[in-house]
């Protein structure tokens, strides 16, 4: 909530001024309270109320209202069946216990946006089977960012649903045979990256009179790391400029300019006969080949701008998730891919030729934070030091101004390719031939990317 300035000219004006304020921050307050418990309220009806129990509540409420005066109308009679059919309702799912334990076989991954199914091992530990029973997931609640004006009540369901992290609902489950385990499939839709927190499962079981459902919750806790969305990027092409890596890379095999002579060894199945030392082969018997050390080869960068001073969350999310479109992207074997990002330090992640996956890229990003407490020339320093290695960048921006502009210059005096793509609207225009993408447009700009 955005607040008036006042210029006190006097004691009275000040203590006015304090006033307002306390008022607006104690109302603010009062209705996130509010907004919780009725929410809170709302979801475990939802939670508990059969179809028909559905209908027959909103009766109820109507039949209240309209009967109250009893000399009027006979809708009073209504209101009280309808009252004794619940209190049935509910005396009866009292009574009994779920004899069923479940277990979860989780996938290792799931992605934002994109429903993610899995199995779930029933066993029903009673002589009797067990059906019409239905299952969800109860996540953890995170903490969520402070909020800077107080949303309506639809906006704070969904800040909810993001502080869970993913959207869940009642699922049907199968009959479960007596003294069994049976299998189920269960699906929900992650709503924002990073880990996703179970805390248990709730198995519901309709009551006889199929208005009221009782809720069995058994502990059962568990992890799912949500990664980035993901966007189609054309593939890359940049040049084949290779670049002079100072030590090599200890794990490349088999590709690139070999310089440097390193040593003998035996021979292995697939080695190339022009590699045999001919000398020490004669002299053991036996063959030996040349080792060499890849000094030359491609290396690109995955520039991400996580300084987000005054940035919002969603400008942020969407700059990551433009970094995630671009490190899934085909790149060929022979090529390297640094991600290059500053959190609560300078951090450089490679993958390709043994060094890495994409999945592990993925996994970083699906954990970055964005830093709104360090200066923007961190950045700069961590890639003055690594722009030699480079043959090509792209840089995710998520403004841009005069240390974004020496940044890029600092890659270009390097000899580095770069595309940049601004997640904007930035304060400034941009260069000519850099990118700007919203929120909304996203998809398309990297849909349009020519790397």
């Amino acid at each position: 909530m955005i607040y008036r300035v006042y210029s006190a000219r006097s004691v009275n004006q000040g203590l006015t001024c304090l006033n307002e304020i306390w008022q607006n921050l104690y109302i603010m307050h009062f209705l996130k309270r509010l907004y919780r418990r009725v929410n809170h309220l709302s979801y475990g009806l939802r939670q508990r109320l059969m179809p028909l129990g559905g209908w027959l509540l909103g009766a109820w409420v109507a039949a209240g209202a309209f009967g109250f005066n009893t000399r009027v109308g006979m809708t009073y009679q209504l209101f009280v069946l309808l009252t004794l059919l619940f209190a049935t309702a509910l005396l009866a799912s009292r009574f009994g216990k779920l004899p069923v334990a479940a277990t979860r076989q989780l996938p290792r991954f799931a992605t934002v946006g994109e429903p993610v199914r899995y199995r779930l091992r029933l066993h029903n530990q009673s002589p009797r089977i067990q059906s019409d029973l239905l299952a969800i997931e109860e996540l953890r609640e995170m903490s969520s960012a402070p909020l800077e004006r107080l949303p309506t009540y639809r906006q704070w369901s969904r800040l909810t649903a993001l502080a869970r992290g993913a959207q869940t609902r009642m699922q049907s489950l199968p009959p479960l045979p007596p003294n069994a385990t049976t299998e189920a499939e269960l699906t929900l839709i992650p709503l924002r990256r990073g880990w996703l927190e179970f805390a248990a499962l709730q198995m519901a079981r309709p009551e006889p009179l199929g208005l009221w459902q009782r809720l069995f919750r058994q502990p059962l806790p568990d992890r799912l790391l949500a990664l980035p969305r993901r966007y189609p990027v054309p593939s890359l092409h940049f040049h084949d400029g290779r670049r002079y890596q100072r030590g090599g890379v200890s794990l490349a095999q088999s590709v690139g300019e070999e310089d440097e002579f390193v040593g003998l060894r035996e021979y292995r199945p697939g080695d190339p006969p022009r590699r045999i030392h001919w000398r020490s082969f004669a002299k053991r018997g036996e063959p030996v080949v040349k080792e060499y050390q890849d000094e030359f080869f491609v290396r690109y960068g995955l520039l991400l701008d996580s300084f987000a001073a005054d940035i919002d969350e969603a400008r942020f999310e969407a700059a990551v998730s433009a970094a995630a479109s671009i490190a899934a992207v085909e790149r060929g074997p022979e090529a390297l891919l640094d991600l290059l990002f500053v959190g609560d330090r300078a951090y450089c992640f490679t993958a390709g030729r043994g060094l890495g996956q994409t999945e592990q890229l993925l996994e970083i990003l699906a954990c970055v934070t964005p830093r709104r407490d360090q200066p923007f020339s961190h950045l700069l320093s961590m890639v003055a030091g690594h722009a030699a290695e480079l043959s090509a960048c792209v840089c995710i921006l998520l403004d841009w101004d005069e240390e974004r502009r020496q940044l890029l210059n600092l890659l270009r005096s390097q000899g580095v390719d770069i595309v940049a793509l601004v997640i904007g609207p930035p304060r400034m225009p941009p260069e000519p031939g850099i990118r700007v993408a919203t929120v909304e447009t996203l998809a398309v700009e990297l849909a349009r990317l020519k790397l």
